[in-house]
């Protein structure tokens, strides 16, 4: 009898320990790429015939670029050289995310523009067994005029697909009157 009971409790146990497995193979799949990140493409502003600037074509930095989260303070991009563009993080629960882009020339020089960019934050979840994720959908951006002629929102949606959100105009050459 002793042996007959060890026989129906070895495969007593070894079904409980299966059976946890089984219920962890189920269909949901969460995401793989689950990083929401805002992209940032850098373009030159042309000059027009009659002396105004225009949109151009996608350009690579030249001089040394740090981007700054204001408010925390904390440095999301350090010493970008020769890029085209940039992913950055978005806040979670803030309305409006503040970023300083700093250049800094081969002497040293800094010139700095600022970001505001307003948003709304959606709690987006794909399964209940996946983690939460904060959402975002661009409602405006404004920015600082000192090298950056102006920020065009090119998809309002920043969640896991990667898009380009904005697209940076810079001056070519910068304008006689660089105000806010």
């Amino acid at each position: 009898m002793t042996i007959r009971f060890l026989k129906r409790f070895k495969h007593s146990v070894l079904g409980l320990l299966v059976l946890p497995l089984i219920f962890a193979c189920n269909d949901v799949s969460c995401p793989l790429n689950n990083t929401v990140a805002s992209v940032y493409g850098f373009y030159a502003t042309a000059r027009t015939d009659d002396g105004g600037f225009a949109p151009g074509a996608a350009i690579t930095i030249g001089d040394t670029l740090t981007i700054r989260a204001l408010g925390p303070d904390t440095v999301l991009a350090n010493r970008l050289i020769g890029k085209g563009s940039v992913s950055l993080p978005v806040s979670f629960y803030e309305d409006v995310d503040v970023l300083q882009f700093a250049f800094y020339d081969k002497n040293g020089f800094k010139t700095a523009d600022t970001l505001w960019i307003s948003k709304k934050n959606t709690h987006h979840f794909d399964d209940p067994s996946c983690a939460i994720h904060m959402w975002h959908t661009i409602l405006g951006v404004r920015s600082t005029h000192h090298l950056i002629d102006s920020v065009m929102i090119n998809d309002p949606s920043v969640n896991y697909d990667g898009n380009e959100n904005f697209q940076i105009y810079f001056f070519t050459s910068k304008p006689t009157n660089a105000d806010e």
